[in-house]
């Protein structure tokens, strides 16, 4: 009888992985609550009191991210960059028809322009795109990133109608998800030429 098959052995096995994953989780819920502490509070300032409605998702977007780490983590840091920028883009871009201080004014009356919300969401996608490495762990950097994304972008939604959030997040997984396929298809290219 040897070690791997020893019952002994194995149900030490189990248990130290099962020790392992539960630490990891709570590790990651850790990071997830200090992460969402911050997203709320960049949400307070740069959007309102409403977006704090959207941290369930940015709570268990994160949690996903540190809990599995490696490739995920990186890109879902980079993401969570590109949402503070999405953060950080005024309502007039985002609603083209409105006038500087009108959708204060006149509150969801405002007319919905999703177009200029996904252009921009693709605009930031595509310079995210950029940054997925040619080599090693592409499909889960890229992952990462969108998940990083859908972490911190819908903090910003709030203070937009339906169309305009739905284009905004869009916009940013379509423009990560499109130039990541470009790059992969030419990095298939480079190779066999």
């Amino acid at each position: 009888m040897n070690a791997s098959t020893d019952p002994a052995f194995s149900a030490a096995r189990t248990a130290s992985r099962r020790a392992y994953e539960r630490g990891r989780v709570r590790l990651a819920a850790v990071h997830a609550f200090t992460f969402c502490l911050l997203g709320a509070a960049l949400s307070l300032v740069l959007v309102g009191s409403r977006s704090l409605a959207w941290l369930p998702l940015t709570f268990a977007a994160w949690a996903v991210l540190e809990w599995r780490g490696v490739g995920l983590l990186r890109g879902g840091r980079i993401g969570a960059l590109a949402g503070v920028v999405t953060l950080a883009l005024p309502l007039s871009v985002l609603h083209r028809c409105c006038k500087p201080g009108a959708l204060a004014a006149m509150g969801a009356d405002c007319c919905s322009m999703p177009g200029a919300c996904a252009g921009a969401g693709a605009l930031v996608g595509l310079v995210l795109a950029g940054l997925v490495p040619v080599k090693g762990r592409r499909v889960e950097v890229a992952l990462g990133m969108a998940l990083g994304v859908a972490a911190v972008a819908p903090l910003k939604c709030a203070g937009l109608l339906a169309g305009e959030a739905f284009g905004l997040v869009g916009g940013l997984l379509a423009g990560v998800l499109a130039a990541s396929m470009a790059r992969a298809v030419l990095a298939r290219w480079t190779v066999r030429a």
